[in-house]
């Protein structure tokens, strides 16, 4: 999980450099085994452990819906979780029967997923949109090669898509290992530009990324006394002034105002005295109408601005809806961020907008917080809280859709209590 390793920091590089090489060596040579067996005896076998690893991630599933809060997600979770655990027990207890029915579940899925990556696509297109399209034309494809061809590859599915799988993870593993190769400093050692390096390169979702970014120079402030950090945040409704507002759609994606227009609230950043994040396209206050805001959903770079203060800002907006102060942060990792992250002043509602330049800074500033004086003990402690996995759920969604403030308020909330208890 990304955002653990985030909130635990960089480690001892060298030492996970290895860890991962040994750990993609042997994902792969399992996935071959797999792979090239997918006609003898490993079949039985790997649909006994399918079964299992469905078990296994109901069980994980039901048991956020359980401590998860917020945003539907327990009642969906829970009714995923169990549907899995009963699938998987089906598959692992009866495994000649279950094996007819492999390609139409992996059918379903991977139709269910195609029509998903498809329409994202189509709607949002962020950068690199085409291989998405792609991508989920290829999903359906194989949805319906699996349906009208069931018989032929019922006996190919599971050690075919689990050596795969597993293949592809391992590779995965190696590659990072070989990108840990240009960070050879030892535990303690990384100044704040390497620090940076470090997060655009493991932690910066890849929609996110740009080529133009660059770190010029370092900042002229670092090391200098500064105050807490301060996560700004203006709802959608509140900038609308709705009394009885919709508690989805308004509250998490747009809201229309008395006049017709509309708003999809405000995030913003400070830290006293030369740090404020504010990144807009020149009109914080909304679009005309729905269709406007729409045309603008898709990716599409336009001319940005950063405001320069807090106080400017709320002098032609108004006061924030929620403000979160956050004490255990590294400040050099502040300042080093929005230093680069300002050279471009390109504003994009779905890859550069407020929220996404909050989310990005918040995540750098925060990145080692948690490692404390034993990574494993901190690393235990973090996987039973509840709260690392509805900010995992929320940056997952955040990623896969739009970054917007109202669900940059429930991110901040729940890494506030992550970081600041």
């Amino acid at each position: 999980m990304n955002l653990l390793w985030l909130l635990l920091g960089p480690g001892n590089l060298r030492q996970g450099r290895w860890a991962l090489t040994l750990l993609g060596g042997l994902l792969v040579l399992l996935g071959l085994m797999f792979f090239l067996d997918s006609l003898g005896m490993v079949t039985e076998l790997a649909l006994e452990a399918f079964g299992y690893i469905l078990v296994v991630l109901g069980l994980f599933r039901t048991a956020f819906a359980i401590v998860g809060t917020g945003g539907g997600m327990p009642v969906r979770f829970a009714a995923q979780g169990l549907a899995l655990m009963l699938l998987g027990i089906g598959v692992a207890d009866f495994p000649d029967t279950s094996n007819q029915a492999v390609p139409w579940m992996f059918g379903v899925a991977f139709l269910v997923n195609g029509i998903y990556q498809f329409l994202t696509a189509l709607v949002i297109r962020y950068p690199r949109w085409g291989w998405f399209l792609v991508s989920g034309l290829v999903h359906i494809g194989l949805a319906f090669g699996m349906f009208l061809y069931w018989r032929q590859v019922m006996p190919m599915v599971i050690p075919v898509l689990l050596g795969g799988g597993l293949g592809i993870l391992g590779f995965t593993a190696l590659r990072l290992a070989m990108r840990l190769r240009n960070f050879n400093q030892a535990p303690g050692e990384m100044g704040p530009a390497d620090r940076l390096r470090y997060f655009m390169t493991f932690h910066l979702p890849h929609r996110f990324q740009r080529d133009d970014y660059a770190l010029p120079e370092l900042p002229a402030t670092l090391g200098t006394p500064h105050g807490d950090l301060l996560v700004h945040l203006w709802s959608p409704t509140d900038v609308a002034r709705l009394d009885n507002p919709d508690p989805s759609i308004m509250r998490y994606i747009m809201a229309q105002d008395g006049d017709g227009k509309i708003t999809v609230g405000h995030a913003a950043m400070e830290m006293s005295p030369d740090v404020y994040m504010s990144h807009c396209d020149g009109d914080p206050g909304g679009y005309e109408d729905s269709s406007e805001a729409w045309r603008e959903l898709r990716s599409k770079d336009g001319q940005g601005v950063f405001l320069p203060s807090f106080e400017e800002e709320i002098e032609h907006y108004l006061q924030p809806s929620l403000t979160l102060r956050f004490r255990n942060f590294r400040e050099d990792q502040v300042r080093t961020f929005w230093h680069m992250y300002r050279q471009i002043t390109t504003y994009n509602l779905t890859n550069r907008n407020c929220s996404v330049v909050v989310a990005l800074a918040l995540e750098a500033a925060i990145m080692g917080s948690m490692a404390g004086s034993s990574r494993s003990r901190s690393m235990f402690r973090l996987l039973l809280s509840r709260d690392l996995w509805v900010a995992h759920f929320l940056r997952w969604k955040a990623i896969e859709m739009v970054w917007t403030p109202s669900m940059m308020r429930d991110y901040a909330l729940v890494l506030h209590r992550l970081v600041e208890a």
